[in-house]
């Protein structure tokens, strides 16, 4: 039985976090670590994480100055040692025979990566679409163009990796969306890759989670720089999902900019140039954006003017 090794990132998710540990620590298969990284949480995680540490001699615990999910996860990363690795957020949780069956699938089938479906809770209500309707495995090229094309998420949680995938890869401090930047490199160093068209994880939707200030522009200006690593990987690699990856990061740019006009960016911020600057270099290609950005990127062009307008009132109405 080969050992699995799960690192959750803990940061001020002091009423979430004895759900998610115990989700894990009560799964099926019993052959693993679970990793607390206590990323300097101001409340009590810190402590609950050494109580089960004291309870259970699987649970490890890491306590350090806060850095962000980035650096949690890889201090995580640099002392697991399991043969296979999972992530967890510390404000989710999972279904009790999740790793039995993704480490049986993948041993069964000698992969790489596993992936998995979520459920998105909000609240009491829980949503669950699936990805594809059945069970998948690709090989490498094939699984980087699942992902890079859209259709694969990006999320890092939902999934199981043999270590070796990971490598030197790791997430990219100081950054969110770092899932994005980070999750088609682990696929990229696989050979074969699977999914389980199943919803064993339970991602809550939170008012205070990290990515949920739509309009925050750091935020959307990191997913945007993910997405331009993508595309600059895949016409470096000659992809098929060029064009696609394209698009992603065009719209990304313009739902960046949105965010610079609601929160008034400086033109003169490297980071509002690097964005205007992609936007003008996609000016007269062919693009195949969705309706909304094809407004967004006609205003950027004609009057932008309009796209301010726009920004500030998706801005105020988001704060309704």
């Amino acid at each position: 039985m080969k050992k699995l090794s799960v690192i959750v990132p803990v940061y001020k998710v002091e009423p979430y976090i004895h759900k998610c540990v115990d989700s894990i620590l009560n799964q099926t298969y019993t052959n693993l670590e679970v990793i607390l990284v206590d990323d300097g949480s101001p409340d009590n995680c810190g402590k609950i994480c050494d109580e089960y540490a004291e309870k259970d001699s699987r649970v490890k615990v890491i306590h350090k100055k806060n850095g962000g999910l980035s650096d949690a996860r890889n201090a995580g990363i640099d002392i697991a040692t399991g043969d296979i690795i999972g992530f967890i957020d510390s404000d989710d949780y999972i279904e009790p025979y999740m790793y039995q069956e993704m480490i049986d699938y993948m041993q069964l089938n000698n992969l790489d990566i596993v992936c998995a479906d979520t459920n998105q809770v909000k609240g009491n209500k829980i949503k669950y679409k699936p990805r594809y309707k059945e069970n998948k495995i690709w090989k490498k090229n094939e699984a980087l163009y699942e992902i890079l094309n859209g259709s694969l998420d990006n999320s890092a949680v939902n999934k199981i990796y043999k270590r070796r995938v990971m490598g030197n890869i790791r997430f990219p401090k100081g950054r969110v969306y770092e899932d994005v930047a980070t999750t088609y490199k682990f696929i990229y160093n696989a050979d074969k890759i699977g999914y389980l068209s199943r919803p064993y994880y339970y991602y809550i939707k939170r008012s205070g989670s990290i990515v949920s200030a739509g309009f925050n522009s750091k935020s959307r200006y990191d997913c945007f720089v993910g997405y331009l690593e993508r595309l600059n990987f895949a016409e470096k690699h000659k992809l098929p999902c060029v064009e696609a990856c394209r698009k992603q990061t065009l719209e990304t740019a313009l739902a960046t900019l949105t965010a610079f006009y609601a929160n008034n960016e400086s033109k003169d911020s490297d980071r509002y140039k690097n964005v205007n600057n992609f936007i003008e270099m996609q000016l007269g290609k062919k693009n195949h954006l969705r309706k909304k950005h094809e407004f967004l990127l006609w205003s950027f062009k004609n009057c932008k003017l309009l796209h301010k307008i726009y920004a500030n009132l998706s801005s105020a109405l988001k704060r309704i």
